[in-house]
């Protein structure tokens, strides 16, 4: 039903004056007259298809006529401001991005990237698998050195304990 009644709206801006066109938000004639429709669902290319020649067939009247009564309701205040309701996903993008850039700022500023490196999704997985790599290894050697420090230490503690257990010894 979107797509009939997008075509729709195109034809009948075609008998406005571009002044007035350029007023006209597409968005919400198409709003307002999709809520006056019924809806025609598809899951698949053939569905399309079949809702397309469907309502084509059965609804193309009321199509002409929601769109008809659309333009008219917006032609009434057609500069009016309003604030498009955003898709999750276009937020979902814009969140992604920013902490993507924030990651790029991050890395230039360690040295990671140089100043005209640009950080991607394409390249990000190539950026960060070194430093993980390094860490993990640096982690492991400050883990083996910490080891081998506990066990020098315990050694150490082993052979004052057992010198000390030796004097006792001797002086009994």
């Amino acid at each position: 039903m979107e797509l009939l009644v997008q075509n729709e709206i195109d034809k009948q801006l075609r008998l406005y004056p571009k002044k007035i066109r350029d007023y006209i938000n597409k968005v919400e004639v198409a709003t307002y007259a999709l809520n006056r429709l019924p809806p025609l669902y598809a899951s698949s290319l053939i569905g399309k298809e079949h809702q397309k020649r469907t309502g084509m067939q059965k609804y193309k009247s009321q199509i002409t006529l929601a769109v008809r009564r659309s333009l008219a309701a917006i032609e009434r205040d057609p500069i009016k401001k309003t604030v498009p309701i955003r898709p999750e996903s276009y937020v979902e993008h814009d969140l992604a991005k920013e902490s993507l850039d924030k990651l790029e700022t991050l890395f230039k500023r360690q040295g990671i990237l140089g100043d005209y490196q640009k950080l991607s999704w394409d390249n990000l997985y190539r950026v960060i698998y070194p430093l993980i790599a390094k860490l993990k290894y640096e982690t492991i050697k400050r883990n083996e050195l910490e080891f081998a420090a506990l066990t020098d230490v315990s050694k150490q503690l082993s052979e004052e304990l057992s010198q000390s257990y030796n004097l006792t010894q001797r002086e009994r």
